[in-house]
């Protein structure tokens, strides 16, 4: 598959359990993670839905740089939301939210092989940090958002569409539990 846009972008995350690991207590520092009642999942969880909604209408006026940002948006509460409900705070934070993710473990290989299936980038956490990283392109880079196409806006909005889904049926598995 050929993405020209995401393809450029370089992901800068921990490579090591020791980096992951210094990164996250910089996070703890830096009060980027803000604690909250495991219930108040629910609220970020209904704004990762709502921007998902709203995708659709943005794809269809082929207005891809929305897509992109609005698919970023959607996988960041959605991130919180499992963040919430798993550990008891969301964090302010894109990167050490994806950090969180990675050192708690809260995304089970399955996902990634799945994701890795549609866009080889996508086969580890460095996943996420790609479509936050599409996401400051498509929203502050005043040339290349333009370059941005149809393939680029779909595989990130179907990262998104899957992973919602994925932390939805995670957090009502640990409601019925």
């Amino acid at each position: 598959m050929s993405n020209k846009i995401l393809e450029e972008i370089n992901v800068k995350f921990p490579k090591t359990e020791k980096k992951l690991e210094k990164s996250y207590t910089n996070c703890e520092k830096r009060k980027k993670f803000i604690e909250l009642s495991k219930k108040d999942y629910l609220k970020h969880l209904e704004l990762a839905k709502d921007d998902l909604n709203s995708i659709e209408i943005d794809f269809n006026k082929k207005n891809w740089r929305w897509v992109i940002t609005k698919s970023y948006y959607a996988v960041f509460h959605a991130t919180n939301a499992l963040l919430v409900d798993k550990l008891g705070f969301f964090s302010k934070d894109h990167l050490c939210a994806v950090i969180a993710l990675k050192r708690e473990n809260l995304i089970p290989e399955k996902f990634y092989k799945e994701f890795g299936e549609i866009y080889e980038k996508f086969s580890d956490i460095f996943g996420f940090a790609i479509v936050f990283e599409a996401r400051k392109l498509s929203q502050y880079d005043t040339e290349k958002w333009k370059e941005l196409t149809e393939e680029d806006a779909k595989v990130v909005r179907d990262f998104a569409k899957k992973f919602v889904s994925f932390v939805e049926e995670e957090c009502v598995k640990n409601e019925f539990s």
